[in-house]
């Protein structure tokens, strides 16, 4: 399960005053992005491949009835159209072993396949005025997620930065142009 951290807070600041009806989480985790959706979305669906993160969500968010959490790889089984998609992906390059070790930071080799299958979700599972909001560093291959923005004729934005000791981080928007 991945803990909240610098990361967490920073999307969880880009977050605080979305509102709206319906929302996903990708990767739950902890609950503690999960919990500014449903405080502020009337119905919150969350998805985590890791089942003790989505265990752990349903104790900490067992106040919230607007919710409903499922163990499985990014959405695959859900046919709906959100007005918003959030994820803290795992965003670092893997050491290009190709065995990934831990699931929660590393996001492929090049830190951004994990993110890609989140962003092709923007045709099936979002709305026409629905945004997709996720975390990106610096240490993974931004030309990739921007080829695919450009390609898709979709429009990308920062919503929030950190500067740290070794990466950069960015909260990113995709919208439909």
């Amino acid at each position: 399960m991945y803990n909240p951290s610098d990361d967490t807070f920073l999307i969880a600041n880009s977050i605080v005053n979305c509102h709206g009806n319906y929302a996903l989480e990708i990767g739950v985790g902890s609950g503690y992005l999960t919990e500014i959706l449903c405080n502020n979305y009337k119905f919150v669906f969350g998805t985590d491949i890791d089942f003790t993160s989505v265990k752990h969500s349903k104790t900490f968010l067992k106040n919230f009835n607007n919710k409903f959490l499922i163990c499985c790889d990014v959405c695959e089984p859900v046919k709906f159209k959100f007005d918003v998609i959030i994820s803290n992906p795992p965003y670092l390059p893997s050491a290009g072993d190709g065995d990934i070790k831990d699931y929660t930071i590393y996001g492929g080799h090049t830190g951004t396949e994990t993110t890609l299958r989140i962003l092709h979700l923007i045709k099936s599972n979002l709305t026409d005025e629905g945004r997709i909001i996720f975390l990106k560093s610096s240490l993974s291959d931004d030309e990739k997620i921007n080829r695919f923005v450009d390609g898709n004729s979709l429009k990308k934005s920062v919503l929030a930065r950190k500067k740290g000791f070794y990466e950069n981080l960015e909260v990113c928007e995709i919208t439909k142009r």
